[in-house]
């Protein structure tokens, strides 16, 4: 599934019924490199889906996330969800913006190796969040 996709494509590629509150909810997140918290994402959602209540967001946001259309990610101390490409991919998360860049598989790939070779420990390449500072973060 490509990011291009609109969230109806993306929704019944995933085997989900297109419903407004997650067409909505899928929408909101698309393109954005901050993930959002369920909070953040009602509070967004409040403005332009009228009546759309915390409850069906947080039903919805889960059900995306377990459909592989969301990844989670811990925003001081409460799951916040992002819209991710469908190709295997690792996350580099800024401690200071909160912002998730996708770092391609085959940039760590060497690095994983070599951490098998010395410590016979074998990661899960797909799901890989390093934690750091950004460019736009960094000092100068």
């Amino acid at each position: 599934m490509s990011t291009r996709m609109v969230p109806d494509e993306q929704l019944r590629a995933a085997g989900l019924l297109p419903t407004t509150q997650r067409r909505a909810v899928l929408a909101l997140l698309v393109g954005r490199s901050r993930p959002l918290t369920a909070q953040a994402v009602h509070a967004e959602l409040a403005s332009t889906v009228g009546g759309v209540g915390l409850t069906t967001v947080y039903r919805a946001l889960h059900t995306l996330a377990d459909a592989g259309l969301l990844h989670t990610f811990d925003l001081d101390g409460q799951r916040a969800y992002r819209h991710c490409g469908a190709a295997p991919h690792q996350h580099l998360i800024c401690d200071r913006c909160d912002a998730v860049l996708e770092c391609p598989p085959d940039v760590v790939a060497s690095w994983l190796s070599e951490l098998h070779h010395h410590t016979g420990f074998t990661p899960h390449a797909d799901r890989l969040d390093l934690r750091g500072i950004c460019a736009a973060c960094a000092p100068t």
